[in-house]
């Protein structure tokens, strides 16, 4: 019996194929564009003449062939694996990539391994067929070509550089680009006069966060938050807020003296987009390039100002991993805390170093953004410790009912539910089978002329809608049980781990890397004359056990 193969068809094209095929599409046949569109119905005829059955399009518009984290390409890798397909059809091997050791990885092992038949029409490559021989070669020129095509662009972009062309995508804060010269910048009057203003501010003696806090005070959006309201579109992804980075980034740069600093950074090689710092040698400084913002005497001062403060820093106290490092969350911005050391000199001579917890929101923005959320580090691991020694108890005392408890409070957990489930899992898996039969059959009785034409196409439309309703179905139920199935297990998991921490007697990072996967912090308030803090402890696995902690 002749196999029945269902289609995904593969359509791909880069920026650089769209614009080669407009300087050529003088030169070549309509039908040979390499659109998406025209791909897409050179193959489905393909598919057509071919007696095949087209199951779905995959298409990646202005992507590289060199990167295969693109989105149809997954998408279809994916149906391939679920059965959806098993023939991946392509118009040719370049549209599958140019990465010869990649498009060599996925024809010779993962389609096959999938059980996916490839095909490349006009290259006539069939993976199933005895004409394989050229495929490798074609590979390795499709990937010299990527490699070929990289390198030129590099040396126009370095040209340009050198020739002191702005190549970035955004013009920085307080510039914009020229209506005329997109590769030439201009002043842009509201944003150069905050420039201005953090210079004479730096200038008089303002520290980083003093300046961040007064903008944020004054309502002065920050430069990504600017560009969004001048350029973007939909909601802002950006904070809106100035932060210390933000201010120390704009007064250490020296394009405000009217100078562009290049090629400093670039990507590990054609193949891997990485990107990487270049050594000071191949940076690209260009002078007078543009109108300056700042007069070359003031830029001096602060740059001695900030030199200054940076040899003061590298010469504190090098900072250390502290114990919550990386696991204190905000409860109201919901940002991370950072650490900071506090120094205290007592009568006696002795010194003693005390470790504390803030918002780091509200450092960065000069205390002008959410507020202070202080804990001690000592206070914190005695909450902590206490909160992890009364569960481990109740784990130990009654570790089923702990348990049962845990699976009540999460939602997605449902025992009734999980197996009326597992039953429908079943019929579904009954019924595509029996969907896969009628369709072998129907094309049997098309062959043997026990039914038409028009009445085989009626058929074949219906029970493909059907099974591609039934799978959908299928793959959603099969996610739940997952989930419910791992839901389950982490329950057990934290059970047993927990119950090591029964006599716990000194927290370690140890234990907080087992066991936490983040801990809330709230603000400090005061109620009936007594201070109050909210800490909640969310364990990794299970999430928030109890209520939350009140530090008292």
């Amino acid at each position: 019996m002749k196999k029945l193969y269902k289609v995904g068809i593969y359509c791909r094209l880069s920026v650089d194929d769209a614009s080669n095929s407009a300087k050529a599409k003088s030169y070549i046949p309509a039908d040979e564009s390499a659109s998406i569109e025209n791909q897409r119905e050179i193959l489905s005829k393909f598919v057509m003449l071919n007696g095949w059955t087209e199951v779905k399009t995959y298409a990646d518009d202005g992507y590289s062939g060199g990167n295969f984290q693109r989105p149809g390409f997954l998408e279809m890798l994916e149906d391939a694996k679920k059965g959806i397909i098993n023939l991946i059809l392509v118009k040719d091997l370049s549209r599958l990539g140019r990465d010869f050791v990649e498009v060599g990885r996925y024809t010779d092992v993962v389609f096959p391994s999938l059980g996916c038949r490839f095909v490349s029409v006009l290259d006539c490559l069939d993976t199933e067929g005895d004409n394989t021989d050229m495929l490798h070669f074609r590979s390795l020129m499709n990937d010299y070509h990527l490699k070929d095509l990289s390198n030129k662009i590099k040396s126009v972009r370095y040209a340009k550089m050198k020739s002191g062309q702005f190549l970035s995508a955004y013009a920085p804060y307080g510039y914009r680009k020229s209506e005329d010269d997109k590769h030439k910048l201009v002043i842009d009057e509201y944003s150069a006069a905050v420039v201005r203003r953090a210079f004479s501010m730096r200038r008089d003696g303002a520290a980083y966060g003093k300046i961040a806090a007064a903008f944020n005070l004054d309502g002065i959006l920050s430069p990504r938050g600017y560009w969004h309201s001048l350029y973007g579109t939909g909601e802002c992804r950006y904070s809106q807020f100035w932060t210390c980075a933000t201010v120390k980034n704009l007064l250490n740069s020296e394009v405000y003296l009217g100078n562009l600093l290049m090629n400093y950074t670039g990507s590990r090689s054609y193949k891997d987009g990485t990107m990487i710092y270049k050594p000071e040698s191949e940076w690209i400084r260009c002078e007078a390039t543009h109108e300056a913002i700042v007069a070359p005497e003031e830029w001096e001062a602060v740059r001695k100002i900030n030199e200054a403060a940076k040899r003061r820093v590298e010469n504190n106290r090098k900072p250390t991993r502290s114990l919550f490092s990386g696991k204190l969350v905000c409860a109201d911005c919901k940002g991370p805390l950072g650490a900071s050391t506090e120094t205290q000199h007592r009568k006696n001579g002795t010194v003693k170093h005390y470790v504390s917890y803030c918002c780091e929101r509200y450092i960065q923005s000069g205390r002008s953004v959410c507020s202070w959320h202080r804990i001690y580090e000592m206070t914190l691991a005695q909450i902590v410790m206490a909160e992890i020694k009364a569960d481990a108890e109740a784990a130990s005392l009654d570790e089923a009912g702990a348990v049962e408890k845990l699976k009540r409070r999460m939602a997605q957990y449902d025992d009734q539910r999980t197996a009326n489930t597992r039953q429908e899992i079943g019929k579904l898996r009954r019924r595509l089978q029996e969907l896969e039969s009628i369709t072998a059959k129907l094309y049997e009785d098309k062959v043997s002329g026990a039914v038409s034409e028009s009445t085989f196409s009626v058929l074949i439309t219906k029970n493909e809608q059907e099974r591609l309703i039934k799978a959908e179905r299928l793959d959603a139920l099969l996610s739940e049980v997952k989930k419910s199935d791992q839901d389950a297990a982490d329950i057990q998991n934290w059970a047993a781990t927990i119950r090591k921490y029964l006599n716990l007697q000194e927290l370690d990072r140890e234990t907080i890397d087992e066991l936490i996967d983040h801990i809330e912090i709230g603000e400090r308030t005061v109620v009936d004359g007594k201070r109050r803090q909210d800490v909640k402890v969310f364990y990794r696995f299970v999430g928030q056990i109890n209520r939350e902690l009140d530090m008292q």
